[in-house]
Order: structure tokens, then sequence, then C-alpha cells
């Protein structure tokens, strides 16, 4: 049975090892063992899976931290209440004394120029369910109080269905476009940084949890604005979606698309046709909408 449960953790290691490059998360530490040093943990060392440290694009002099903790099962979700309880508090105990931990000190002084350093979590809870009955636990886990002992800013949780989307999503820009990057909207938290840039070579955590991940690719005629989305397609849902592309991005491109997981060309080319015939705008704007999870039936229309 311990044989078992190791092969299970390696898997789930690799698997999420996966999602990290797809992040373009590179040079990270992998298992490190971090001393506890609170006492109320009752712990002597905490594991750490994967460890990323980045300037973030978003936040202007800060130094972001992302310890990421795996949770792989080969059983699909039971006891969610508990079982989730219980991988948070670990985590967050885990990101609490990496915050106080020599070895953030030794990998951070490297870093020059920030004045804010941010310790933030991911929580991998996924496991080997195919069925996708029971993929969004989100509701689950809203139910649950936190904690309120626990030292900790933000943590992200990706589930089976968050984990779906964003290796579909990301899988299929990564076939569709030989170079993009991530944007990043300029806001008084980041718009005088060094270096400012709308354009983020990595992913920065923040998206991990969005439900649009924004993209921008260069093209010999200009710059594409790409928006993956994680809900279904509407008309009201691509509506306000096309509205928010235009406004984030009417000064550096005209030509915008929009994926959903769900878009089928027979049912929904009429009303983005719609869509585009309602949108006031003197500038020649080009709209496609399609989807990530790629079929005969999903062609993007135009």
């Amino acid at each position: 049975m311990g044989e078992f449960s190791k092969y299970v953790g390696e898997v789930g290691e690799g698997i999420v090892n996966d999602f990290l490059t797809l992040f373009r998360w590179k040079n990270m530490c992998k298992n490190k063992e971090l001393p506890c040093c609170t006492s109320t943990h009752d712990k002597k060392t905490h594991g750490i899976d994967s460890l990323f440290i980045y300037n973030s694009p978003l936040q202007k002099q800060s130094l972001v931290s992302v310890v990421v903790s795996t949770k792989y099962s080969s059983k699909p979700y039971d006891k969610v209440a508990a079982t989730f309880g219980s991988h948070f508090k670990d985590i967050a105990n885990t990101v609490e004394c990496y915050g106080k931990s020599r070895l953030k000190r030794d990998l951070t002084k490297g870093f020059k120029g920030s004045s804010r350093k941010d310790d933030i979590g991911v929580l991998f809870y996924i496991n080997n369910d195919n069925s996708g009955t029971k993929d969004d636990i989100k509701q689950d886990i809203a139910k649950r109080r936190i904690d309120g002992e626990l030292k900790f800013n933000t943590i992200h949780v990706i589930d089976n269905a968050r984990a779906d989307f964003l290796y579909e999503s990301l899988n299929f820009i990564n076939n569709k476009y030989s170079s993009y990057e991530f944007f990043c909207l300029t806001t008084s938290l980041n718009v005088a940084a060094d270096n400012q840039t709308n354009h983020s070579p990595v992913m920065p955590v923040e998206y991990i949890t969005s439900p649009i991940i924004p993209l921008s690719v260069s093209t010999s005629s200009g710059k594409k604005f790409v928006m993956l989305c994680d809900f279904a397609f509407t008309q009201e849902s691509l509506v306000l979606v096309y509205k928010l592309a235009r406004k984030l991005c009417a000064e550096f491109a005209k030509h915008y698309e929009i994926y959903f997981q769900n878009y089928n060309a027979l049912e929904h080319d009429p009303i983005v046709d719609e869509v585009k015939m309602s949108s006031e705008s003197e500038a020649e704007i080009e709209l496609f909408v399609g989807s990530y999870n790629k079929n005969f039936r999903s062609e993007v229309n135009g």
C-alpha cells in the first residue's frame, strides 16, 4: 500500500509539473524540506513540492514567491470538506513558515529592486477520476469555514474542473500560436514600474483562478488580443467579454479572439454575427469566436 501511495504521489507531481510548464514557470525549486518555525503547527518540517519566484508584472516592485502543493488521489473526490480542510491547513502552514525561513531570504536576495514580497500558495487538489461528474467542487469548498488561526494572504485552489480548463485552453493556444504573452492591465499598482510592460512572458499566479486569461499575440500585421474564458458561451457573456476586450486593448489591437469550452459554430455563429452588427465602432474590428476544446463542430467563425 505504501509503494502504491508513493507511486500515486509521483504521478501527481509529474502532472502538476506539466501545468507549471504551461504557465512558463521555469527555474523552480522542487521537493524542498522546510524547517517548521511555528510551534502551533506541531510539525518539525514542511514539504514544498515546487517553488517559483518572479517579479510581478501586476504590481510594481513586488516579488512573488509561489509555494505549490500537490494533493493527487487515485480515487474520485470524497468527504471533500474534511479532506480539503486538511490539505488547506497544510499549505497555509507551509506558506507561513516559508515567509519566515532562511530559504526565502537566500532565494530572494538575488532579486533586486523589490520593496514588497508576497508569498502565495497554490493547491492542486486533483484526482484520477475521468467521469467528469464530480470535477467541480467549488461549492463544497465554499461551504467550509476556514480556520481563523491560519496565517496566509492568498491561496489558489485548483480542482479537476479548473485543471481541465487550464490544460485544454493553454495547450490549445500553444498549438495555435508559436509565440504569445500574457496581457497585464496597466493600473495604479504597476504604472510606475521600471521597464513596465503590458505583456508578460510568464503567467501571473493571479490568472490561475481568473475566469478569463488574457493574452496578446504579435503578428506581421499587428497584435491580436486573445481571451480564454472559463464559463459558458451565451450572448450575454460574449457581449460582456467583447466590450471588455475593446476597453482594455483598443489602443494596440483591432483583432480579438474569444474562446469558450462549449462554443458550437452551427448554434452560436448567428449570435456572434448579431453581436458584431450591434457593436458601435468607427474602427475596423475583427472578432473571432471559437472553442479551445477543438473539434470539427467548433471551428472559429469568420
